[in-house]
């Protein structure tokens, strides 16, 4: 793979900081879009991250990588969420 290390990291601190963004601007967005605003957001900045470190100019692993943040950021989200037995998604 053709993967950078500043990219990796980059994704990988986008992927742990993307729940603790939305939960801080989650009291703007309607219930029912909480989700997708954080799937939107983990792809942004993930896609951010990635061009930030010059992620794009490699082959097609920007795609995993992106890939990566997306799910690596859903997964927290989603265990941070249950822990908190479901009160991160409600408003």
């Amino acid at each position: 793979m053709d993967i950078s290390t500043a990219t990796t990291l980059a994704s990988g601190l986008v992927a742990l900081i993307v729940p603790a963004f939305v939960q801080a601007i989650k009291q703007y967005i309607p219930a029912e879009y909480v989700g997708l605003t954080s799937l939107a957001a983990s792809i942004l900045f993930g896609t951010i991250a990635i061009a930030a470190t010059g992620g794009f100019d490699g082959t097609y692993t920007w795609g995993i990588v992106l890939a990566g943040v997306v799910g690596v950021a859903q997964t927290v989200y989603t265990l941070v969420n249950q822990a908190f037995d479901g009160k991160l998604s409600k408003q």
